[in-house]
């Protein structure tokens, strides 16, 4: 059986529906190029129902395909490498877009006019620069992600700054000593915060030098705001980036497990739950 490079739905799938085997061969397709998917992420890739999508995880968790996770399933062979495996940034962008768009919504609504903004590095940040931009408020704006330089510059009234650095391979994102350095001469009004995962108190990354970046931003910043898609609250990542109670607010989608949304809303910090867009 032959893996097709191409993981965005069919234009002959929105027709007819896929059979079982082509469905399930898309899902590992889809597993391959994202590490880890919840079934909700898959249902929007591939417009089956979800009641559908958790047989073929079954099915496949049966053939020892997939390892089955709460809510979603990794490739079995991808397990060990879980903690350090990272999607490139095109393959993020099409995981829980709607999620992400609303969450990015949310985050810039709460923007003043003429605040200074830290706008780190991702896709679900990336939403919320598009938002900003929407909103056509004047800010000071400072970022680490060349796509979200370029997308703030856009806007007359938004001055951009760039923070130098090393470019990550295959990423828009800067990252290295120097941008540390940088960062420790700032100190802005808000940071907007991306992160892999969310694991019970501990927010993680794949990668030690992103991870020492987003705590400089942290530090640079007076309110630190995470923005993660529910799919985000799942095994930690390799290193760790700060505990959550460094946050003072967590924005993310419905999609959020009830007990998780329990627990949260035990810390002393601010949840904003937003509903996606059908």
């Amino acid at each position: 059986m032959s893996l097709s490079p191409d993981l965005s739905p069919s234009p002959e799938a929105s027709v007819s529906p896929l059979m079982p085997l082509q469905r399930r061969q898309r899902i590992v397709d889809f597993l391959r190029r994202h590490g880890a998917v919840t079934i909700g992420q898959l249902e929007q890739a591939l417009g089956a129902s979800i009641s559908t999508l958790r047989r073929d995880l079954d099915a496949l968790a049966a053939e020892g395909i997939v390892d089955r996770t709460h809510g979603g399933a990794l490739l079995r062979q991808q397990a060990q490498e879980y903690s350090t495996f990272e999607p490139d940034s095109s393959a993020a962008a099409e995981l829980s877009p709607r999620e992400k768009a609303a969450i990015g919504q949310a985050a810039a609504d709460a923007l003043l006019p003429r605040q200074s903004v830290i706008f780190d590095s991702g896709t679900t940040v990336l939403e919320a620069a598009r938002a900003t931009v929407r909103r056509n408020i004047p800010l000071t704006a400072v970022t680490n992600d060349l796509a979200i330089a370029q997308l703030l510059g856009k806007s007359p009234v938004i001055q951009v700054h760039m923070l130098g650095g090393v470019l990550r391979p295959a990423s828009t994102t800067i990252i290295g000593q120097t941008l540390i350095e940088q960062a420790g001469a700032l100190r802005a009004e808000v940071l907007l915060m991306g992160a892999h995962a969310v694991t019970e108190d501990v927010i993680s990354e794949t990668s030690a030098d992103v991870a020492a970046v987003k705590r400089a931003l942290m530090r640079a910043a007076g309110t630190t705001r995470l923005l993660v898609d529910s799919s985000k609250f799942r095994p930690r990542a390799f290193m760790q980036v700060a505990l959550l109670d460094a946050v003072d607010e967590i924005v993310t989608d419905s999609g959020l497990p009830a007990a998780e949304e329990e627990r949260l809303r035990a810390l002393e910090l601010r949840l904003t739950v937003v509903q996606a867009q059908a």
